[in-house]
């Protein structure tokens, strides 16, 4: 029997957001709506995503849904069987490696160029936000600071395709930064510390010390990702280890998730469903 999740409430997360966004085009907001449900971890990894389930919830037809579903498809978030069932993509330690291996050629080359082309616009709005993670308390907030961060350095240095390739590979293992956080006491300060490294490099105009800065920042990211266990919180079974690494926890290739009692469930596949059966 397959088990089910608690329901993602799109109702109750649709009045939260602007106006504007909820006038988009249909397609376009059952893309966003879920997008942000993946991001946030609100959906996770593994999540069956029920076309006439969602088109349901969103007044919407089935075809709406399914081209809102092709487009997180093609970037790379869920994916499609030959069926046409769509699935949250999960995360294996193969998969961030390979994030980050192309983020460690690209971004210290991105932020090279930054440097070369140094916009004091850009100076003010990397700072504020090296300002907000520093007060930070709140692991997932703090990830989406580091995420703009990034993203303010990125989006100057005047390569608007490279800058989309990096946002994408960001936004994949944003759900996972936060967790380096935990699982490496002390990764926060580090990391707060490599940021502003990387912030002098750029208002000095050292292209070579950003580059390098940001290699060092980044590789020091993909090593506290690579711890993958935390002890359980309180109430958990004893003994037993949480997977650290994302909502839903990052996995080796062919792992199983682990039930709500710590137990493997049966198959692989088919663990959670957007909602709960009325």
């Amino acid at each position: 029997m397959r088990s089910s999740t608690r329901g993602w409430d799109v109702r109750a997360q649709l009045t939260l957001w602007p106006t504007a966004l909820r006038g988009l085009p249909a397609r376009h907001r059952v893309k966003l709506a879920l997008h942000h449900g993946i991001m946030s971890g609100a959906i996770p990894g593994g999540t069956h995503l029920v076309q006439s389930v969602i088109a349901d919830e969103f007044a919407v037809s089935t075809h709406q849904v399914r081209e809102a579903l092709r487009d997180l498809a093609a970037e790379g978030f869920v994916r499609i069987d030959a069926r046409g069932a769509a699935v949250v993509n999960q995360l294996c330690r193969g998969d961030l490696e390979d994030i980050y291996q192309i983020r460690l050629l690209l971004e210290p080359v991105a932020v090279a160029r930054v440097a070369v082309l140094v916009r004091e616009d850009t100076v003010i709005r990397a700072v504020k936000l090296l300002a907000a993670m520093e007060s930070e308390t709140d692991a997932e907030r703090w990830a989406g600071l580091d995420s703009g961060f990034h993203r303010a350095l990125s989006e100057s240095g005047n390569s608007p395709r490279q800058a989309a390739i990096l946002e994408n590979l960001r936004e994949h293992s944003a759900r996972y930064v936060q967790h380096s956080i935990l699982a490496a006491p002390g990764r926060a300060r580090e990391s707060s510390a490599e940021h502003e490294e990387i912030m002098r490099a750029v208002m000095k105009g050292d292209s070579d010390a950003a580059a390098d800065a940001m290699f060092r920042h980044l590789d020091g990211t993909l090593a506290a990702l690579r711890v993958r266990e935390v002890t359980q919180p309180a109430g958990a079974h004893a003994g037993a280890r949480q997977p650290i690494g994302g909502p839903a926890g990052v996995r080796g290739e062919g792992e199983r998730p682990p039930s709500a009692g710590g137990r493997e469930q049966d198959s692989p596949e088919g663990q959670h469903w957007l909602y709960t059966p009325r």
